[in-house]
């Protein structure tokens, strides 16, 4: 009896989450972006924040397109990552179109690569690459039956401000 109270705290110790390292923080994604690209093949404008999260726990992400020209096609989805595990990010995507998806999401120096699940619709994946100081190429996947990934948009973004606070993005 006195040996399990005494690994009681541990135990319990074990399943607290362990704290933000604000070093597994991309950095480079941080700020409000504006693009343009094709979404389903006909022209777009996109634009994408990325902050981190109240308390520097995470990030959130908020995504806008609208289609151009002709096209009527509008969607927006919201984000919140936190980090799990060296390099590894987990989260939860709502979009417009009343579709949730459950998100991992793995980060390098330069790119951020989320997979998004959705048990009943669909599973896909969004890479974000760093293409310069304040470039970004942001494109979206979709897992098909055959097992393979088919890109439907991609577009490339210019960083217009940083987030407030955020630290130093070059």
């Amino acid at each position: 009896m006195i040996f399990s109270l005494i690994l009681l705290p541990l135990v319990l110790a074990s399943e607290i989450p362990a704290p933000v390292d604000n070093k597994a923080t991309p950095d480079w994604l941080l700020g409000n972006w504006s693009g343009k690209g094709s979404l389903f093949g006909q022209p777009a404008h996109m634009s994408l924040t990325v902050c981190p999260l109240a308390g520097n726990r995470g990030l959130t992400l908020d995504y806008q397109v609208k289609g151009e020209g002709r096209s009527t096609m509008q969607f927006a989805g919201h984000a919140d990552y936190v980090p799990d595990g060296e390099n590894r990010w987990r989260g939860q995507w709502t979009g417009s179109n009343g579709v949730d998806h459950d998100l991992s999401a793995l980060v390098s120096k330069d790119s951020f690569t989320a997979t998004w699940h959705n048990a009943a619709v669909e599973t896909g994946r969004t890479h974000y690459q760093r293409t310069g100081p304040e470039q970004l190429r942001v494109t979206d996947y979709v897992l098909r039956e055959n097992g393979r990934f088919e890109q439907f948009a991609r577009a490339d973004y210019d960083r217009k401000i940083a987030c407030p606070g955020s630290p130093n993005t070059d």
